[in-house]
């Protein structure tokens, strides 16, 4: 099999048409790059150059040899260039999941910022409940998940890194009785997410108006806490926009049950190596778990 520095040798003759400055270009000397010109010849057993003392000429058989040598090298050159690319982080793909509450709070600022500093990476990222992206992770569909700590099996072998700590929330309307102290002996529905992790109604057993309600969307969740007396548990982190524009409070604390935080973790199959740009998504958005944790609503 020809190597590609052959073929860069007999091209790079092709082009100049004069050995002298063709190896000038290569950095080699004259009788290298003759002997390489002859070998590649004897070894197809073809003259891709006729030589007299007027100089160098390319051969009508050696002409179209040469045209597929430039085409390939120049490919060549393209998939080195991609590889070191996509080695570095700023090319190719990247798979991930993420449970729809760590998925509010962080996605849409970390893509952005992948966007702007990786363009040439392809982020494809699934919201889904834990029980939906385990499967995803194990066929190896996506690179790595997020989601609140103790959802994942413990007889499964994966890797699991902190990404932050989130606030474990009860959210409202504005104007909610339990706000203004009316509401004290009243019972009120309960909405969450999910059915696991933060979706349990745990401490809400005096307050609660029968089982949480499962929302998954959390548009849905949004106008319905928004605009009714139902009681969210969710996560301050995924509602901070509606904080601060004052359209949703969170309750005191002390209402809530002993577990007032929750880690958030990044989860991904044990002996599987982890891509640049995942290692970028995770500090992305750990960086911005703290920023979220230093906002004063």
């Amino acid at each position: 099999m020809i190597d590609l520095r052959s073929l860069s040798y007999v091209v790079t003759l092709a082009r100049r048409l004069s050995f002298a400055r063709a190896a000038e270009d290569l950095g080699i000397s004259q009788p290298a790059l003759t002997r390489a010109v002859q070998a590649v010849e004897k070894r197809f057993d073809v003259r891709l150059f006729d030589r007299d003392r007027s100089g160098v000429r390319v051969t009508a058989q050696g002409q179209a040899m040469l045209d597929a040598a430039a085409v390939l090298l120049a490919n060549a050159n393209d998939l080195e260039r991609q590889w070191d690319r996509t080695a570095k982080g700023q090319s190719g793909d990247v798979y991930f999941g993420m449970a729809p509450m760590p998925a509010r709070a962080l996605l849409s600022a970390t893509v952005l910022e992948r966007l702007k500093a990786a363009p040439g990476v392809r982020n494809i990222a699934v919201v889904r409940n834990v029980d939906a992206l385990w499967p995803l992770l194990v066929a190896g569909e996506i690179e790595f998940f997020v989601a609140a700590e103790g959802q994942v099996p413990e007889a499964v072998p994966v890797r699991a890194e902190v990404v932050g700590t989130f606030p474990n929330s009860l959210i409202v309307r504005r104007g909610h009785p339990l706000l203004t102290g009316t509401g004290t002996d009243a019972r009120f529905p309960i909405l969450t997410s999910s059915r696991s992790g933060m979706s349990h109604a745990a401490g809400l057993e005096d307050t609660a108006d029968g089982a949480p309600h499962v929302i998954e969307d959390f548009g849905a969740l949004v106008q319905l806490t928004a605009s009714s007396d139902a009681i969210w548990r969710t996560s301050s982190y995924a509602v901070a926009e509606e904080i601060t524009r004052g359209l949703l409070c969170e309750l005191p604390r002390s209402r809530g049950n002993a577990a007032k935080n929750i880690r958030m973790m990044m989860y991904r199959l044990e002996r599987r190596s982890q891509s640049v740009g995942a290692k970028s998504l995770a500090q992305i958005m750990r960086r911005l778990t703290r920023q979220l944790s230093g906002q004063k609503w």
